[in-house]
C-alpha cells in the first residue's frame, strides 16, 4: 500500500521545498508539496468561514493569532483531500524537520494497524507513554494522557481525517485541538522512536510568513478554565492499544 507523504510548504518557499524533498529522497521516499495557507492573506468573509470567534471566546484562553489559522487551515485541507480521494492513511509533514532513516519502517507498520485516528511522529518535549505495543525490534506504539504539541509529523487514517473534518469551524490551534482527543472520539498515538523532528538550525518559512503576536484576550479566568479542562483531559487515555495490531 503507498502511503502519501504531504509537506506543508508556503509556494514562494522553493528552497525550504528542495531540502525536505532531498531529506525524504536520501532515504527512498517521495513528498507531495503542499501549498500552505497564509493567514494574513485571507479575508473578513474566509476567516468568519473558518474561525468561531464566539467558541474561542467561551472554550479557549486566548484568540488566535492570523498565522494559527493559516496553519490550522493548511492541516484541515489535507484531511479533506483524504476523504475526497478516499486515501486509507497518509503521512503529514511541516517543512522544518529533520527526518530519521526508520520513516521507512514507520510507514510499514502503519499498513498493519488497525482501528487508529492519528499517530504522532514527532515530540519535543518526550512526552510519555502510558501502554504500550511492541510493533519491532526498533518501534513502539503507544498512547498518552498528556498528548504532546505541535504537528510537526503526524499520520492521519481515513477514519481520522473524517472525525477532524468535524471541527470546522475552528476554534483553537489545530494541535490543541488534537490535545482534547476525547471531544471527537480520536484514537490517538505516537510512535517511539520519533522518526521527524523540528529542525533548530533555521526558522521555517511557514512561521515567518504567518508569524503573528498573541492578543491580550486571555484574562486571569479564562486561563484557569483553560486549565481545569485540559486537566480533565489528560486523565482520558489517548486511545486503546488492544485492538490496534492485527494478529
Amino acid at each position: 500500500m503507498i502511503c502519501p507523504i504531504f509537506v506543508i510548504n508556503m509556494e514562494s518557499s522553493i528552497e525550504r521545498w528542495a531540502t525536505t524533498q532531498a531529506r525524504l529522497q536520501e532515504i527512498g521516499l517521495e513528498g507531495q508539496r503542499f501549498p500552505a495557507t497564509v493567514g494574513k492573506l485571507l479575508t473578513e468573509q474566509e476567516l468568519e468561514q473558518w474561525y468561531d470567534r464566539a467558541r474561542n471566546a467561551k472554550h479557549h484562553h486566548r484568540p488566535q493569532t492570523l498565522g494559527e489559522i493559516g496553519c490550522y487551515i493548511s492541516h484541515y485541507r489535507i484531511w479533506q483531500k483524504v476523504v475526497d480521494e478516499q486515501i486509507p492513511f497518509c503521512i503529514v509533514l511541516e517543512d522544518d524537520l529533520t527526518i530519521e532513516p526508520h520513516l521507512n519502517e514507520v510507514l510499514e507498520q502503519l499498513a498493519r494497524l488497525q482501528h487508529w485516528d492519528l499517530i504522532k511522529l514527532s515530540d519535543d518535549r518526550a512526552n510519555p507513554f502510558i501502554d504500550t505495543k511492541t510493533l519491532s525490534n526498533k518501534l513502539t506504539l503507544g498512547n498518552y494522557l498528556k498528548v504532546p504539541n505541535g504537528c510537526q509529523g503526524y499520520a492521519v487514517s481515513l477514519c481520522g481525517a473524517k472525525k477532524l473534518l468535524a471541527r470546522k469551524p475552528f476554534f483553537r490551534p489545530v494541535d490543541v485541538d488534537m490535545q482534547f482527543h476525547s471531544e471527537l472520539q480520536l484514537q490517538l498515538m505516537g510512535i517511539q522512536p520519533y522518526p521527524v523532528a523540528e529542525d533548530r538550525s533555521f526558522q521555517s518559512d511557514i512561521s515567518a510568513i504567518n508569524a503573528g503576536k498573541h492578543s491580550h484576550g486571555s484574562t486571569f479566568w479564562k486561563n484557569l478554565r483553560y486549565r481545569a479542562h485540559m486537566y480533565f483531559e489528560r486523565k482520558k487515555k489517548s486511545a486503546s492499544l488492544e485492538e490496534v495490531i492485527r494478529s
